[in-house]
C-alpha cells in the first residue's frame, strides 16, 4: 500500500479511536481530518493524512479516499460500524476494536487530530452545515468541486471551541 494512502488509513483509525462512537459518523470523521490537515498544511506546507484535495459535497469537505480507508479497516477487523437510528435517518458509527499505529504521526500530529476531535466531535449535524456555508472557499465552490488542503489552508478559518 503506498505511503499516502498508509496515512489515510492511520488517521482514519486514530480518530475512530479517540472518538466516542456516538458523536462519530462519516461527516464528521471527514470534517475532522479536513481541519486537522488544514491546521497542519497551515505551518508545514503538508497535511497530515497526505489528502492533498477533498470534494465539496451537500454534507461538508469529503474524501472517497476516507470512506475507503473506513472500509478497509472493517475488512481488516480493526474497526467495525453499526446503525444506529438518529431521528430521521440512520447513521453508521464507527468503532474502534484494534489500536492504531500511531508510529506515522508526529506527538504535534497527534496534538491537532485531538484538538479538533474535541471541537468537531460535539458538534450538531445543523452548526456543523452552518460552519461550511461560512467558510469562503465553500462560498467559491460548486457541488463536487475539488476543495484544495492548500487553498484551504490559506482561506479557511480553524475550527474553534465555543
Amino acid at each position: 500500500m503506498p505511503l499516502e494512502i498508509q496515512r489515510v488509513h492511520a488517521a482514519v483509525h486514530y480518530v475512530i479511536e479517540k472518538t466516542d462512537p456516538s458523536k462519530l459518523g462519516y461527516v464528521k470523521l471527514n470534517r475532522i481530518l479536513w481541519y486537522s490537515d488544514l491546521e497542519h498544511y497551515r505551518w508545514h506546507g503538508v497535511s497530515i493524512t497526505g489528502l492533498q484535495q477533498y470534494t465539496r459535497t451537500p454534507q461538508g469537505p469529503m474524501s472517497n479516499d476516507i470512506s475507503r480507508a473506513v472500509r478497509h479497516l472493517i475488512r481488516e477487523g480493526k474497526v467495525a460500524e453499526r446503525l444506529v437510528n438518529v431521528f430521521d435517518y440512520t447513521r453508521r458509527e464507527m468503532i474502534c476494536l484494534k489500536q492504531p499505529d500511531i508510529s506515522v504521526f508526529t506527538v504535534e500530529q497527534r496534538g491537532i487530530l485531538h484538538k479538533v476531535i474535541d471541537i468537531i466531535a460535539p458538534l450538531t449535524a445543523n452548526q456543523l452545515t452552518q460552519i461550511s456555508h461560512d467558510d469562503p472557499l465553500w462560498k467559491e465552490l460548486e457541488n463536487n468541486d475539488a476543495m484544495s488542503v492548500a487553498t484551504g489552508s490559506v482561506i479557511t478559518r480553524p475550527p474553534t471551541s465555543k
